[in-house]
């Protein structure tokens, strides 16, 4: 027995600790991203002013802003003018603490049996904690991104380009500093899936391509789809019958088309020059590679559901929302997560007519962004058993 504890103290032990500390800063940025989903789609600074009641406006002292336990400690009233604090604060804050703690047990604990798939496992338990800090750095903004990103389109049925842009950014710029500092492991292990020579050129001159439609855009050499947009729909006004959507999407078609060229001719002249690009390009690439990927799946799928109904299909936070995804995860997770979206909501779609009499009462209407977000969580926390399907049904991508 006294084996048994020692064991356990020598293997489960870190692991714990390093649950702990993941939960106390999921926690904290569970308050955070609950400031955010607040105060951005009011347009009010998420900085300033700092945390206030919502009924007195009396700045918050420090042991009341503590997450969870700032709660406790008021006993759910402002300690100046009694007003019940909601305690859906902790009950989030925790929430994300356990995601955090998940996500941390199943990078550096679980058993992946070795599969490139199964993102994580084997690379971040070789590498260790400060060996993969830069990579696991993007994986926690990429997962308060996705709850900040939940919050604000359940309540405003829109997601801020900056909330995706933070993600996006950090990714495209941890993955080669990871790939600066990692100890060497087997490309197999990666996390992310390394391309070859010629995907790596179409992914990078793809980003030129990219860079090229931004700065036309920005310069005023091409205008923004759905520039007119406040002409025709009352400010607020959400699922409006706007007149021209198919006409947008020429204009997204055009701004699309640089990016496309750089792919196709990157691809031909990695392809010509027989390029062997260093580890750090690699992992730029695949970063590039995992944005194109998840932006473009649900672009495609924007453009060509509204230029078939004449009614925008999909909103563009949610293409910035799946770019980000696979900035950050590479471009496994956003069409797994894509494939996975549409079973919660149709479960949620069922149980809320079970409820509420087969549609007797008009349900309130969700977007489509925090479902994917939620895919992409159970891919992070339930990694495994994604692997497990995967194999079942594409043996021969599972090798």
């Amino acid at each position: 027995m006294e084996h048994g504890i020692d064991h356990w103290l020598t293997i489960w032990g870190p692991h714990a600790v390093g649950a702990l500390f993941a939960w106390a800063m999921g926690a904290c940025i569970g308050s955070f991203v609950q400031v955010i989903g607040e105060r951005m789609p009011e347009g009010i600074s998420i900085i300033r002013p700092p945390s206030r009641c919502v009924h007195c406006g009396r700045r918050l002292a420090w042991h009341e802003n503590l997450p969870v336990f700032g709660w406790i400690i008021c006993r759910g009233r402002c300690g100046s003018c009694g007003g019940r604090i909601p305690i859906r604060y902790p009950i989030i804050e925790f929430a994300v603490g356990i995601l955090f703690a998940v996500v941390y047990l199943q990078l550096f604990a679980a058993d992946y049996g070795g599969s490139w798939r199964s993102v994580g496992g084997a690379f971040y338990q070789s590498q260790g904690f400060f060996g993969s800090l830069p990579a696991l750095c993007a994986v926690c903004v990429l997962l308060a991104a996705l709850i900040a990103a939940t919050l604000t389109d359940l309540r405003i049925y829109s997601i801020p380009l900056a909330i995706t842009l933070v993600p996006t950014v950090v990714g495209l710029v941890a993955w080669p500093l990871q790939a600066a500092v990692a100890s060497p492991i087997a490309p197999s292990k990666w996390p992310l899936q390394l391309p070859s020579g010629p995907t790596t050129a179409a992914a990078l001159v793809g980003g030129m391509g990219l860079l090229t439609s931004l700065a036309l855009t920005a310069g005023g050499l091409w205008r923004r789809s759905f520039s007119d947009y406040g002409t025709f729909v009352r400010q607020g006004e959400v699922f409006a019958n706007y007149p021209h959507a198919r006409r947008e999407m020429w204009v997204e078609l055009r701004f699309l088309l640089p990016v496309a060229c750089g792919l196709v001719g990157g691809w031909l002249l990695g392809r010509w020059l027989e390029w062997t690009p260093t580890l750090e390009v690699q992992a730029t690439a695949a970063s590039l590679l995992g944005y194109f990927v998840g932006a473009g799946l649900v672009w495609v799928v924007r453009i060509a559901g509204t230029l078939w109904r004449g009614q925008e299909a999909m909103g563009l936070g949610d293409v910035h929302l799946m770019g980000a995804v696979g900035a950050v995860m590479g471009w496994v997770d956003p069409v797994t997560a894509f494939v996975v979206a549409p079973f919660p909501a149709l479960a949620w779609v069922g149980i809320s007519r079970l409820f509420r009499g087969g549609g007797a009462h008009r349900m309130r209407e969700i977007p489509y962004g925090p479902w994917l977000a939620l895919a992409q969580v159970l891919l992070m926390v339930a990694r495994p058993f994604f692997v497990q399907v995967g194999r079942a049904l594409f043996p021969a991508f599972f090798v």
